[in-house]
């Protein structure tokens, strides 16, 4: 039998033997899991291409795919650590056994910046861990913050720059925990400035509902997430860029914007609604040229799902 025939086949057997052994309690698997093997597909595409044999290749798969499932529990034993290396750049401390009880008990956190009349444009960078994000909703403030969750507290920093407020919220570095059970952030921002968005996380859940404001760029640098966007038509010009890795992404446009989109993803599954292919890895709405509002995304991720509709 041909390779091609078994390559699929393999890795559906596979993450399905995971999913047994989670369900009788030999490890822990789950969807956020399977998330983090997406370099196992890079794995075995790669021995796909190799000028070999196929038997051989057969072979291949069959051990990367055995040692998978052998070491998994060691490998999702890291994986805290991993996100916090590669995507936030901090360090986790251990908790031993004789200091577990003196583990600081951490409480919901608040934080908010004072509405400034006088400000005419916001900039918001939000560096953090894994978690669930969310962003929506319009404050009387010109930000607001809200956290619960047992990673620890963030610090916020504020200062003015040529009419523009600079906000940067990030996780205090001694305080982060190696072991996070829940890290659940809630932003709401002012709707009278234009804004600027920066996020850099790891693996996570981001749901953000911007149409109440007007927004100038949104930079989203993500681990292996989940992200789901709504963006309105209250700016003449929006730019939107994506880097992440294995992700589903979903966004949502108006359809009287017209809308660009630069995938220089690999290996991906892609639902344009109401798009033109116009070259390689560019799709355009059929009103881009003729539209007042413009939103040109640019998307780079690895093994991903992006979906994007019009409402």
């Amino acid at each position: 039998m041909k390779y091609r025939h078994l390559f699929w086949a393999f890795i559906l057997i596979a993450i399905g033997i995971l999913f047994l052994l989670n369900n009788f309690g030999v490890l822990e698997f789950g969807f956020r899991a399977l998330l983090s093997l997406w370099p196992l597909i890079l794995i075995l595409w790669g021995i796909s291409i190799l000028p070999i044999k196929d038997w051989i290749k057969t072979v291949a798969l069959v051990a990367v795919l055995g040692l998978t499932i052998i070491f998994f529990n060691r490998i999702s034993d890291r994986s805290d650590w991993c996100l916090f290396h590669n995507y936030s750049g901090y360090s986790h401390r251990h908790w031993d056994d004789e200091d577990e009880g003196s583990a600081p008990n951490y409480h919901p956190q608040y934080l908010s910046v004072p509405f400034d009349s006088l400000i005419k444009k916001g900039e918001m960078r939000l560096d953090a861990a894994a978690g669930n994000f969310t962003l929506q909703g319009i404050t009387s403030d010109f930000l607001t913050f809200n956290k619960t969750g047992d990673i620890g507290n963030y610090i916020l920093t504020s200062n003015d720059e040529n009419g523009t407020k600079k906000i940067n919220l990030s996780l205090e570095k001694s305080e982060i925990r190696h072991s996070i059970n829940d890290n659940k952030v809630e932003i709401k921002l002012s709707d009278r400035p234009s804004w600027n968005l920066d996020l850099d996380i790891g693996a996570a859940e981001i749901n953000m509902d911007l149409r109440d404001y007007r927004i100038d760029t949104v930079n989203i640098n993500a681990g292996a997430s989940s992200i789901d966007l709504q963006i309105g038509n209250k700016n003449r010009v929006t730019l939107l860029t994506f880097n992440a890795g294995a992700s589903s992404i979903k966004i949502a446009i108006p359809r009287e914007s017209g809308c660009q989109v630069k995938s220089e993803s690999f290996l991906i599954s892609k639902e344009f609604d109401g798009f033109t292919k116009k070259g390689d890895g560019i799709y355009q709405t059929a009103n881009f040229g003729t539209s007042t509002n413009k939103i040109f995304l640019v998307i780079k991720t690895a093994v991903s799902k992006i979906e994007i509709t019009r409402y």
